[in-house]
């Protein structure tokens, strides 16, 4: 203890104060922790050791006792202005000799921190103390490299955290919020330093995190309104307990995302989805190409569109394409045919509805199209169809540009563009009462009206040859195209079924057809009425693919040989809609 008291008094009259004011950088304070806890484990009796920056100013002291020496740091060492780097140098106090080791400078990797260290012993021992250095400055590098690897790849996770467009939060057990993401932060429009270590019944009344650290339960994929700041978000989320080892929970954290883009994901999957873009139209013909452009300025504008137009002339491509050509192309775009609901199922279509709205309703509501729609595009194909009660309602939408789901009093804003389509004469339909005139003309904003296959000239035989190249990839045929008189016939025929009827009738005849050009019978046999011959061969191909009849199906299964799964690839329908019409007819 005497020779510690008597060393203690040396450095005490060997030091300054420095006249420079140094704060000490978080890099020097990991150092100098290591430092201490190093030291503490290896120092010899009848030693001090000085941890000091390159200026000499001592930044910590310890002793072999265990204590350091608060009134020693921010000085400088001030022993010698000639001192030999990793030399023991003698220096006399009160008659005793005190040995004196500095060492050379060393570098701190991560953030270029210099630093010596001092050995004050009363023994002599150059080449101990050097080594002794050494192993305290291996140590404490070892704990520096992990203690900033460790830092670092917290540091990534915090920025792969903040990478994902999703919001992310996080709480303790006690409530508190410990964690929030940048993509969060901009969802709700707050600032990290707002959020953090806040409690989260002061941030807002309604947390979910708050029921979750409560109750332990994981709720997945709900809908979920949150109030922040006088604002309410509608959002789409999930949230999770946290649990320790023990099985105690010790927080809660919750991934949410803006409702639109669940939304979007929602309509893609359900296959809801704009493929059609003006580029891929085929056709040439003045007529069409007016149309054509017409769209494209319609869709430049935000206002609602009307398509009018024969069936099968492509109302619903030019919809899907004035959708893509706009600027709302990356949202969502949602189809509904007006014809193929009942009336009593409708409304739960459009609106969607709340859990226990009715009688069956499906455990935790539905979305309706308008919300799979929002930031987006709604089409409505024969619109002519929908009930006089619901065009109300659909009128009230464009209005105020927000819905009721059935089974509840909250409004739910929605930014949508209606394209609606018809091939009924809306005009007559209002002079009959059959159609509300207030929404025909809110629809008939912007209107464009489709021509006819018959007015499309020779688009005939372009959309023929695309036919004839898309259906021969599909089979084993090796059809190259038409003869004249084939064309002169495809030319002279009124085409009451437009585009969808020529498919139809390309189809079957490139399977009538065993050659290399399709010919004028084969059309006749396909169900193209010759105007100078009937043939008694012919079948009706009007309808839809997906409404094709028995005959065209028996057509179809003599050329494939009896084989359903072929024959329902080359009409575009599933094996049920041919096993379905075969039975109704006791095929």
């Amino acid at each position: 203890m005497l020779m510690i008291k008597l060393l203690k008094n040396f450095l005490n009259e060997n030091t300054k104060l420095t006249k420079k004011h140094h704060e000490v950088n978080k890099s020097f304070k990991e150092i100098i922790s290591f430092f201490n806890i190093i030291t503490s484990t290896i120092l010899e009796e009848d030693m001090m050791i000085l941890f000091m920056d390159s200026e000499m100013i001592i930044r910590s002291v310890f002793l072999y006792e265990g204590k350091g020496l608060k009134v020693l740091e921010n000085k400088t060492l001030n022993i010698d202005d000639k001192l030999i780097e990793e030399k023991v140098f003698i220096k006399t106090y009160k008659g005793n000799s005190i040995y004196c080791y500095i060492s050379k400078e060393f570098t701190e990797k991560y953030n270029n921190c210099k630093y010596r260290f001092a050995i004050i012993s009363l023994k002599s021992d150059n080449r101990k103390y050097k080594k002794f250095i050494e192993k305290i400055n291996y140590s404490i590098l070892n704990l520096l490299t992990y203690d900033n690897e460790k830092y670092s790849s917290y540091e990534n996770l915090l920025m792969y955290l903040d990478a994902i467009d999703d919001g992310i939060s996080a709480c303790d057990s006690n409530g508190i919020l410990r964690y929030i993401n940048e993509s969060a932060c901009k969802i709700i429009g707050a600032k990290k330093e707002e959020m953090i270590n806040k409690k989260l019944d002061l941030l807002t009344n309604n947390a979910i995190l708050s029921q979750v650290i409560k109750t332990g339960k994981t709720y997945m994929d709900f809908e979920y309104f949150l109030e922040y700041n006088k604002k309410t978000f509608h959002l789409m989320n999930s949230a999770y307990p946290v649990y320790a080892k023990n099985k105690n929970i010790i927080g809660g954290i919750d991934i949410f995302r803006r409702i639109k883009r669940s939304m979007k994901v929602a309509s893609d999957l359900a296959g809801y989805e704009a493929v059609y873009r003006f580029e891929n139209f085929i056709g040439k013909s003045k007529v069409f190409n007016d149309s054509k452009e017409l769209a494209k300025k319609f869709a430049r504008n935000d206002k609602n569109i009307l398509i009018l137009g024969e069936s099968g002339t492509g109302k619903e491509l030019f919809a899907q394409a004035i959708h893509n050509y706009s600027h709302r192309s990356n949202g969502p775009f949602v189809a509904i045919n007006c014809a193929s609901f009942p009336k009593d199922l409708f409304d739960s279509e459009l609106f969607g509805y709340d859990e226990g709205a009715f009688t069956g309703a499906r455990k935790g509501g539905k979305l309706g199209k308008f919300e799979l729609a929002s930031g987006g595009t709604l089409f409505l194909d024969e619109i002519g169809e929908m009930p006089i009660h619901l065009q109300a309602k659909l009128l009230r939408v464009l209005e105020t540009k927000s819905i009721s789901r059935i089974g509840s009093n909250k409004k739910i804003d929605v930014n949508i563009r209606i394209i609606a389509a018809t091939n009924r004469n809306l005009e007559k339909m209002v002079n009959n009462n059959n159609f509300r005139g207030d929404l025909y003309y809110r629809l008939k904003v912007l209107y464009l009206i489709l021509p006819p296959l018959v007015k499309r000239g020779k688009d005939i035989i372009e959309l023929t040859n695309y036919f004839i190249d898309k259906y021969s990839k599909d089979s084993d045929r090796k059809v190259k195209g038409m003869d004249k008189e084939a064309e002169k016939l495809l030319l002279s025929y009124d085409w009451p079924g437009n585009i969808r009827e020529l498919e139809n009738i390309i189809a079957l005849s490139l399977f009538i057809c065993d050659g290399e050009y399709i010919n004028k019978e084969h059309l006749v046999k396909a169900g193209l009425k010759d105007k100078n011959k009937y043939s008694t061969e012919t079948i009706n191909p009007s309808k839809k693919l997906s409404d094709i009849n028995r005959e065209l199906i028996i057509k179809t299964l003599e050329k494939t040989k009896g084989n359903k799964k072929r024959a329902a690839e080359i009409l575009g329908v599933s094996r049920n809609t041919i096993y379905r019409t075969l039975k109704k007819n006791n095929s």
